[in-house]
């Protein structure tokens, strides 16, 4: 009788958990369903999709059923453009055609590469928001339609990991760029995670969450969209270059097709 009361009690757990999950999920539709500009696809195949993939889960362990729908949100969340896909050259240009880049050398690499012409980067190595006021206004000048900006592996080390003097000069500078260029919706890039061996050589470069955890409330207190590129990085460990912190050619059409997605291009 112990054997079987138990074993009820299993089976009731994993189905208070299901529900929980459902439920979950069903939130989560209407929540985005209801979002402004969301380009997720909610059609009926999809879920369908997702449905049959919830029934897969092993519901005897919460944080195994967190962590699957977690993957599911994101995947969600990257919407109907394939985000995986590596368009030509030319498509990068065309697409980015009423767009500017701000960056550091990291962001240089998309002239370098060829995917982007200099006249769309405004970039230089060693590019800090601390000293970046002639980046920015050069860019404002332009007029663009869209600006992403992609600062901060530099200036943790500049602003000796104060990130909130970061976000201090750098809400500056954009609300300056605003006033030369006030059409301009800006896109925020978040600071893409340095290796562990980066870090470990260099660890002030660990300060990147807190950074990073700046740059998303900035982008809420200035109503900016903020640009979450950790998982190129983390996906493709191999996308980074012997320093653990410049990218090689390849992680540059994901960061696009991010960019892409996010500004809705």
């Amino acid at each position: 009788m112990r054997v079987k009361t138990q074993a009820r009690k299993t089976h009731g757990k994993k189905y208070l958990i299901f529900i929980l999950v459902l439920l979950i999920l069903v939130s989560l539709f209407f929540i985005n369903f209801m979002k402004k500009n969301s380009s997720a696809d909610y059609s009926s195949k999809t879920i369908n999709t997702n449905l049959s993939a919830i029934s897969t889960f092993d519901y005897s362990k919460v944080t195994t059923v967190e962590s699957k729908i977690k993957k599911l949100e994101t995947t969600e969340a990257r919407g109907t453009f394939d985000v995986t896909k590596r368009l030509t050259k030319a498509q990068y240009r065309k697409i980015f055609g009423t767009s500017v880049i701000l960056g550091d050398s990291i962001t240089e690499g998309l002239v370098d590469y060829g995917y982007l012409g200099s006249d769309q980067v405004f970039c230089k190595i060693g590019a800090s928001i601390i000293s970046g006021d002639d980046l920015f206004s050069s860019a404002a000048n332009t007029y663009p339609k869209f600006a992403f900006m992609s600062f901060g592996m530099n200036d943790m080390g500049n602003y000796s990991g104060n990130a909130d003097l970061f976000i201090e000069k750098y809400t500056k500078l954009i609300k300056e760029f605003k006033k030369t260029s006030p059409d301009t919706r800006i896109l925020i890039n978040g600071i893409t995670p340095p290796s562990k061996d980066a870090i470990a050589k260099n660890t002030i470069l660990s300060n990147y969450k807190k950074f990073n955890n700046g740059l998303k409330e900035m982008c809420k207190d200035l109503k900016l969209t903020y640009i979450d590129n950790s998982y190129i990085i983390e996906d493709h460990p191999n996308y980074y270059a012997g320093d653990g912190i410049h990218v090689v050619s390849e992680f540059y059409p994901l960061w696009m097709n991010n960019m892409i997605l996010k500004a809705g291009l």
